[in-house]
């Protein structure tokens, strides 16, 4: 999302928090990409450890 007042580029969740500012579209572009591999990266890693601990009662995280 372009900030007209400075023309720098907000990544925003899905609750219009500002997850990160770029001064291009392009790194902008990437932030995101790397914020949402991180993210699957967390989730994957949390479950993993889930998993350990409870086996089968972890049937999939949402």
């Amino acid at each position: 999302m372009r900030d007209e007042a400075t023309g720098h580029f907000r990544i925003v969740s899905t609750r219009a928090e500002t997850l990160g500012i770029a001064r291009t579209r392009a790194a902008a572009d990437d932030l995101a990409d790397l914020l949402l591999e991180a993210w699957e990266e967390a989730v994957a890693a949390a479950v993993a450890r889930a998993r350990m601990k409870h086996g089968a009662a972890i049937i999939e995280p949402r």
